[in-house]
């Protein structure tokens, strides 16, 4: 992959101070396993075999029927069924069982599974009446030690190919060097682009959304709140979208644009996003406490709703700083949070898990949801001077070279904190774009060399438009669970190429998204019109990124002439829409374009010196005057594209 040069000013890689190129290789696995992943293995293999050792002393010994129909369920799922003579109820028993090992995944419920395997062992024995013939109990014993030899087999075959895969591709990652982009140089800017009528039209979609009342959710989608489709990822998606627009394109604009991510942070405190937390850390941990921040697990909220706060602190204030900012209260119930008590969470949990990550929720540990709890520390590090992903990063990089990375270079996406255990179907396409997206803020090298193993291995351009493999992890929409075109995935990859420098793939992404997807119009807003909610938010992610985007808002934050320079503070919506607004720290300049036809409109603009005088540009008067809290109003018409630019006279000092 070649890394865009830094001439390319709208990269937003120039004046750094510590840009560096680096050749990150792929880890060499010692064994089989990651020391801990191996340990719980052999842990869940040596409780499994003493249950199937205890059902086979069953069988063989002379204990009455229902004994020894019990003994061979603890040695096959849906075996006591089979002993009492009922193949068909005894392969159902094992899918059942199956279902339940699928819902525990799902949901969180560790009951599940030995509830559903008690059952079936307590039918097969309340029904047993005969010692079936010899073939019988030999099947029984057999079929799950020959299984875990097959399935022993087949990994060490596979981590033979892969590891040799893995060994080909460090020859070519040898002489590959990616860009990772270090802090801006104190006296240099940002890029900051100008948002075109498409960008805005599709911004106003998650503006709609979130601008309304804080107890409504007219538009969200409320299907579950345990999975990809629950009220938190949309809600925080169309945060990051819209910090993510803020920062690219108006970063001195607060107003109605600041109001809307306040009120999708503060939407996450309604019982209704969180209260799912309750019922899932009492079937998943057998623990009744219902805070959803007080907890070793969870980082699906944790650290999911801490990028959004410090995005929006980063940009705006620091207001969710304060003690009990962010208070749940269901009933007589109230949990006082804010902004360190979420990041310290974090913190304490990666250092307190034998494998760094921790789980999103009981039991099941995610890559991609780490990356959000990082990130969550490196913004509340930069902003409040912690140290708290000074810590907690090497661990992270450690654990997901040892554990969560295979031999040719795929992260491993999910595996069970209990069992050891994974499966392919959380380490596709779709899965591997938007982590190495999420991972470039805090463990960009992992993020790029990510992006150049899928680039290398799995999408090709064609005709202009980018292509995935054809596989159903792809082809799915994690915020609906439909399944049909590879909406997610394109949008996931324009992300990733976008935030890592690679526009040839992020302009392919673009392209096929423009040219194949409807679109929905709806009182001047767009969206995508056969995607989620929590999509099209991803989609802005990748339309209003830029190379480095993330790691900048996340890691180094805005420059200081951003946060002391005059702002537009207030305008109406959606008459006014604001494509750029950008403060040299003095003076300001602004593109506004109509929202509802001609019109015209008074700019409330703040943090000017105090009784300045301003020159303006594309307004009704020529002069303004700030009053003696540095706030002035400005009147203008609107009936196109507009620019605006106030300029201190000489005798007002900035």
């Amino acid at each position: 992959m070649t890394a865009p040069t830094l001439a390319t000013a709208p990269s937003g890689i120039t004046g750094r101070t510590t840009n560096r190129r680096v050749t990150v290789l792929i880890p060499r696995p010692a064994g089989l396993f990651g020391p801990v992943t191996g340990a719980r293995l052999r842990r869940t293999g040596l409780v499994m075999a003493a249950f199937w050792a205890i059902g086979l002393a069953l069988t063989l010994l002379p204990v009455p029927t229902a004994w020894r129909a019990a003994g061979a369920g603890l040695q096959l799922p849906g075996g006591s069924l089979l002993y009492a003579g009922h193949p068909v109820y005894a392969v159902l028993a094992a899918v059942g069982l199956l279902l339940s090992v699928f819902f525990w995944w799902a949901m969180g419920p560790i009951v599940l599974p030995p509830l559903v395997w008690a059952a079936t062992i307590a039918a097969g024995a309340l029904v047993a009446e005969h010692r079936p013939g010899a073939g019988r109990i030999a099947f029984i014993a057999a079929v799950v030690p020959l299984a875990v030899a097959a399935g022993l087999a087949w990994h060490v075959s596979r981590h033979r190919r892969t590891s040799a895969a893995g060994a080909r591709l460090n020859e070519r990652l040898a002489d590959e060097q990616f860009l990772i982009v270090g802090p801006p140089a104190p006296a240099a800017g940002l890029p900051v682009a100008e948002s075109s009528p498409e960008d805005l039209a599709h911004l106003r979609y998650a503006l709609d959304l979130a601008l309304q009342p804080i107890d409504e959710f007219q538009g969200f989608l409320k299907l579950d709140q345990f999975r990809e489709a629950a009220l938190r990822y949309q809600l925080t998606s169309l945060g990051y979208a819209l910090s993510m627009a803020q920062f690219t394109r108006t970063p001195a604009f607060a107003g109605y644009h600041a109001e809307a991510q306040r009120n999708l942070i503060e939407k996450m405190l309604q019982p209704p996003v969180w209260r799912y937390w309750g019922l899932e850390n009492t079937w998943g941990n057998l623990d009744r406490n219902a805070d959803p921040i007080d907890t070793d697990e969870n980082v699906m909220l944790t650290g999911f709703w801490g990028v959004a706060i410090g995005m929006y602190a980063t940009l705006n204030d620091t207001r969710y700083s304060s003690p009990g900012a962010l208070t749940f209260r269901d009933g007589d119930r109230e949990y006082r949070h804010d902004f360190t008590t979420i990041a310290g969470r974090c913190h304490r949990n990666v250092l307190g898990s034998d494998f760094a990550l921790f789980p999103c929720e009981p039991n099941w540990i995610y890559s991609i949801c780490n990356t959000f709890g990082l990130n969550t520390q490196l913004s509340h590090d930069r902003l409040h001077g912690t140290r708290y992903a000074a810590e907690s990063a090497p661990r992270l990089r450690a654990s997901m070279d040892a554990e969560f990375t295979r031999p040719d270079g795929r992260i491993v996406g999910m595996r069970s904190e209990h069992l050891g255990l994974t499966w392919n179907l959380w380490a596709g396409e779709a899965i591997q774009t938007p982590t190495a997206y999420f991972m470039h803020a805090g463990l960009p090298e992992i993020a790029q060399r990510t992006w150049w193993l899928l680039r290398e291995q799995a999408l090709t351009i064609r005709d202009g438009q980018l292509q995935f493999p054809r596989g159903t992890a792809n082809r799915l929409d994690p915020g609906n669970y439909k399944l049909g075109r590879d909406t997610f995935a394109q949008v996931s990859a324009l992300m990733a190429a976008r935030e890592v420098g690679d526009e040839e793939y992020a302009r392919a992404a673009e392209r096929t998204l423009a040219e194949r997807e409807p679109c929905q119009e709806k009182d001047g807003a767009r969206r995508y019109t056969d995607a989620s909610l929590f999509c099209n938010a991803y989609g802005l992610l990748g339309r209003f990124g830029r190379h480095g985007g993330l790691r900048d808002l996340v890691a180094y934050g805005v420059p200081d002439a951003w946060q002391r320079g005059p702002r537009l503070n207030s305008a109406a919506y959606p008459e006014v829409l604001v494509a750029r607004a950008v403060t040299d720290g003095a003076g300001l300049n602004l593109v506004l374009r109509p929202g509802a036809g001609p019109v015209r409109t008074t700019l409330g603009i703040d943090r000017l010196v105090p009784h300045g005088h301003y020159a303006v540009h594309g307004a009704h008067s020529a002069t303004l005057v700030a009053d003696a809290t540095g706030q002035a109003t400005l009147s203008v018409d609107l009936g196109g594209r507009t620019e605006i630019r106030l300029t201190p006279h000489p005798t007002t000092s900035p």
